[in-house]
């Protein structure tokens, strides 16, 4: 990829459920309903999803439940690159929906769109999540029957009366010999209740995007909610949270920044996993089960983590260093100019080194930018500690001024080495800091392994120190999460006492 081209992004496919399933088909393909409908394509005719809208309604009364709505059937929305609108709408909506119909099995109805603003082209799939009996069951009353108003069944007529003696309203009764209950419809088919429904939904179109589309650059790939990092949120239309979804996504584009500058500098993504796990995943839904959801506290938990990130980031951007001054050059350069391939060596060896050589590259490539923004950083951070400690006062607005400004030329510094980091990923075929550290580790590890089998040795750390020293490495985000909870919870007992002093006071 060229330089400057956009990082591929990540998919976008969302489940929800119906509860009037022929009124939203009649929605997303009805032309006097939509601005901007392409085509539409339905696999069964109109009775199939009367007949499971009326059978979906029967179970819910029947099965009682005090709260909660009547699921008719499903529905996706799969958002698509723009540059297939120059593929012929029809035929590219039944690629999309007879994909879906030939893996499950079940009947689809839907519909290509854009939205108002021309930015979102996209795809509305409704689908049943029950089957079509082959013959339909017919019931056929052996006595009379009542139904209360909710039409639950009940044993006596008695039960449905008013107290004039008359059926209530909204109770029924079906005489004996006529048709109480048909059955078109199988139960919900259990995939389509369990949580990797949606997850194999995904991979499955992104997978189909990803052979439509022609260019590299428009390729997408299915978020690694498991991973180290944390998704950005989409702004829907006239979002009353809009702002505060924009600050939260601020906070999330930070903490992905962080993961990688952690990654290049030698974490892993495992630790930095089951870091972001064990104090945002965990700690967010704990705070949701209790407080219900708060921006507010959400913010907090991910400021804390990644204060906790960057403290991880110095511990290791420091040893990195002591690694540049006691080794000297590149782990590349000393294995071709130390160790060259012996006489009659195995070609899979020489294979093995040349893979290594290559990935060894591209990481002090990464390794060099990540040194540049992390000085930047710092240098940045010293300015905002000495704005903090210069006064607010008219008298020193100059010096506030020249401060700021200062600080702002050194983000749009940082902000450029970024875009110089994601360029060479993308030179070299990756499409994130992530797989490509990844790929540079596992060939480490391989070429490590063949230096073993030769008794050779590439001016890595010792062996035998390496696992004691990964184990320390492993624990260390945990210590330092709890030390910086500690510093949290002085700091919050020292304001607390502060607001006591002051209403003791009066003031």
């Amino acid at each position: 990829m060229r330089e400057g081209e956009d990082m591929p992004r990540h998919s976008f496919i969302r489940l929800s459920k119906l509860t009037d399933v022929r009124g939203r088909i009649d929605y997303i393909s009805n032309p006097r309903r939509q601005e901007h409908l392409y085509a539409s394509y339905n696999t069964a005719g109109t009775e199939f999803w009367k007949y499971l809208s009326e059978q979906s309604q029967l179970d819910f009364r029947r099965s009682n439940q005090k709260n909660g709505k009547c699921i008719e059937a499903g529905e996706l929305i799969i958002a698509l690159p723009e540059s297939l609108q120059s593929t012929d709408p029809d035929s590219l909506l039944r690629l999309f929906t007879e994909t879906f119909r030939e893996k499950y099995g079940m009947q689809c109805a839907a519909a290509l769109h854009h939205n108002k603003s021309m930015t979102n082209y996209h795809i509305h799939l409704v689908f049943s999540e029950r089957d079509m009996l082959d013959k339909k069951e017919v019931k056929i009353a052996a006595r009379n029957m009542f139904y209360d108003e909710s039409g639950r069944h009940v044993r006596t007529k008695k039960e449905i009366l008013d107290e004039n003696g008359k059926v209530r309203s909204g109770c029924s009764v079906i005489a004996k010999g006529d048709i109480y209950e048909i059955k078109w419809f199988s139960a919900r088919k259990d995939i389509f209740k369990s949580k990797g429904f949606l997850s194999d939904v995904k991979d499955l179109y992104t997978d189909l995007i990803n052979r439509c589309v022609t260019q590299d650059s428009e390729r997408q790939q299915v978020f690694d909610a498991s991973g180290p990092y944390l998704a950005t949120r989409k702004i829907g239309k006239n979002n009353p949270l809009a702002d505060v979804i924009v600050a939260d996504n601020r906070l999330r584009q930070e903490w992905n920044q962080m993961v990688d500058q952690v990654l290049i500098a030698g974490g892993t993504q495992e630790e930095v996993s089951e870091f972001k796990r064990d104090e945002i995943t965990e700690k967010v839904a704990a705070s949701v089960r209790e407080n219900g959801y708060d921006p507010v506290l959400f913010s907090e938990l991910l400021r804390m983590a990644i204060a906790v990130l960057k403290e991880f980031l110095e511990i290791l951007m420091g040893k990195d260093e002591e690694e540049i001054s006691r080794v000297g050059p590149s782990d590349s350069e000393q294995t071709g100019t130390r160790h060259g391939a012996k006489a009659g060596s195995d070609i899979n060896i020489e294979r093995i080194k040349t893979k290594f050589v290559q990935m060894d590259s591209i990481h002090q490539k990464l390794n060099k930018c990540n040194r540049k923004i992390f000085a930047l950083q710092k240098q940045k951070q010293s300015l905002a500690d000495t704005l903090d400690l210069t006064p607010k006062s008219i008298f020193h607005r100059k010096e506030r001024k020249a401060i700021i400004e200062r600080m702002d030329g050194l983000q749009r510094q940082i902000d450029q080495t970024r875009s110089d980091l994601e360029a060479i990923t993308r030179q070299h075929g990756f499409d994130s800091v992530r797989s490509a550290e990844a790929a540079y580790k596992a060939a480490k590890a391989e070429w490590e392994s063949v230096q073993d089998e030769q008794g050779l040795s590439i001016g890595v750390k010792d062996p035998a120190v390496q696992p004691q020293s990964q184990k320390q490495k492993v624990s260390l985000l945990k210590k330092l999460a709890e030390k910086q909870m500690e510093v949290e919870l002085r700091g919050s007992n020292h304001r607390g006492r502060q607001r006591s002093r002051k209403d003791r006071i009066g003031l």
